[in-house]
């Protein structure tokens, strides 16, 4: 055993991504793997990042590396680049611990991550790490590191989970959240190295062969609001949402596009557009630097405005995606995604106009949801034509109101959309079944639609139509539609 604390991801992509993991999917860096290097590496500690999904290192080989380097402390980062992704990864992490347990090294381990944190005490049964590290854990790591060396004990370090043989499962009292964000260091990329990175296939329309090099910059962490489906604020502990300064964010983004030639850039936020100051201020700061950037990011329809958005556009944000979630207004009301009487159709309206890429995100499978509002929800789609139509079904997230409602799952793979063992929430009168049927159904239907593939063609060109037309070709196997009584 040495000084290092080695941070990993864990490589389960085949499984949980199935036939779009090697040509459609993306690629992105872990920002909160990157953060928790830099923020350990400005405190004096010695750390080392594997980007085992990244580098395609299989579970067999990073349990090899693990051994020959005899970290410390191994940190299991359990998160992506949105936080459902967090719940999707544990099936990952489940199987990495089955394999690194048998072979009995000695060496402490920790899980981190939102689902990590939500549900810590099955998180150590399941995985049998020796600790969960809860909420964000830029003090927490750098305290659990120093007591594993100097084996001291651990209940005084705020933040920790773990299983006492004699009493149990024990943890120690939340550790206060960072109130300054800008005290955080800035992800090395040099480290994190861009050209690593593949952006979304939707996101690079018009441009499929320059997928990489591909960055994600952070603004804010987490969320205001209250959606009953969400899982943002796991990490957090409450509904909040505080801002790294925009100074920062235009001073990284002017890295990653001078130093390494990045021009597709992801805004990671669930809630960027959020008032008109703030932005405001990153066009004030990003428009004088002419960058020729491809941006995408989250807004509500109720947080943005023709002038935002004419503004946004200029500096390079080409796409925006919109969470619309259901065009059945009681089931936006049953799930507290309010938007304030907002007039959605002008919204649209306003953001095709001036120049702006639609993705459009919509659930199927909300607790009141049934066949006709789902089917009003793609005609609403349809309708508007949007450049690309992200049709979710609806997971009981751990850490949200809905999870309550859910039978225990039988394996974290079925929160993995694209998954063979995926299997979704279900509504009051929709099986899983049913609704995933519904949402596959519906994807192919819409992304084949002619008036939808010849406004593609001529927006981006005939690569991009051909593009899509290859991966509708191949569609997603599901378990329980094959197979319903395993459901």
């Amino acid at each position: 055993m040495n000084d290092l604390i080695l941070l990993t991801t864990i490589n389960f992509k085949k499984d949980l991504y199935a036939a779009t993991s090697d040509v459609y999917s993306s690629v992105p860096p872990n920002i909160q793997q990157g953060l928790l290097n830099s923020s350990l590496k400005a405190k004096g500690l010695h750390v080392e990042i594997i980007e085992a999904d990244v580098d395609n290192i299989l579970i067999d080989e990073l349990i090899a590396i693990i051994e020959t380097k005899k970290p410390a402390l191994t940190g299991v980062i359990c998160t992506g680049a949105n936080p459902a992704s967090s719940t999707m990864a544990m099936a990952g992490v489940n199987a990495f611990y089955e394999k690194f347990n048998a072979r009995n090294t000695g060496l402490k381990t920790f899980v981190w991550g939102p689902h990590p944190t939500v549900l810590p005490e099955r998180t150590l049964r399941e995985t049998g790490a020796d600790f969960v590290v809860r909420n964000e854990g830029w003090e927490t790591i750098p305290a659990l590191f120093r007591s594993v060396k100097e084996r001291l004990p651990v209940d005084n370090i705020p933040g920790i989970s773990y299983l006492d043989a004699q009493a149990g499962y024990h943890q120690t009292p939340d550790a206060v959240l960072l109130n300054d964000l800008n005290t955080l260091p800035p992800i090395d990329w040099e480290l994190m190295k861009p050209a690593n990175y593949r952006a979304h296939n939707w996101h690079t329309f018009g441009d499929l062969d320059h997928r990489t090099p591909y960055a994600i910059v952070w603004t804010s962490f987490g969320c205001p609001f209250s959606c009953n489906f969400c899982s943002i604020n796991n990490l957090f502990g409450k509904r909040t949402q505080r801002f790294r300064s925009m100074a920062n964010v235009v001073d990284e983004i002017s890295l990653l596009r001078e130093k390494y030639g990045v021009r597709h850039i992801k805004i990671l936020d669930e809630l960027f557009v959020v008032n008109d100051k703030r932005m405001d201020e990153f066009c004030d700061l990003l428009e004088p630097k002419g960058y020729d950037l491809n941006m995408w990011a989250y807004s509500r329809v109720d947080t943005i405005n023709r002038r935002l958005l004419k503004r946004l556009k200029k500096v390079g944000l080409n796409w925006i995606s919109y969470g619309f979630e259901s065009s059945a207004a009681a089931l936006l009301k049953d799930a507290r995604k309010g938007i304030h009487d907002t007039d959605v159709d002008r919204v649209i309206r306003d953001t095709q106009e001036e120049g702006l890429s639609i993705c459009a995100d919509v659930v199927c499978g909300l607790w009141e949801e049934t066949a006709n509002t789902m089917q009003q929800t793609y005609d609403f789609l349809v309708r508007y034509n949007f450049e690309w139509a992200n049709i979710y079904p609806v997971f009981a997230y751990p850490g949200t109101v809905l999870f309550n409602q859910l039978k225990i799952p039988k394996t974290w793979k079925e929160y993995s959309l694209y998954g063979y063992e995926c299997i979704p929430m279900g509504s009051r009168e929709l099986s899983p079944a049913q609704v995933l049927k519904f949402r596959d159904d519906s994807f192919i239907r819409y992304h084949s639609r002619p008036e939808y593939l010849d406004m593609i063609e001529r927006k981006f060109g005939l690569q991009t139509r051909e593009h899509i037309l290859n991966m509708i070709k191949t569609p997603l196997r599901r378990r329980i539609i094959e197979d319903p009584a395993h459901a």
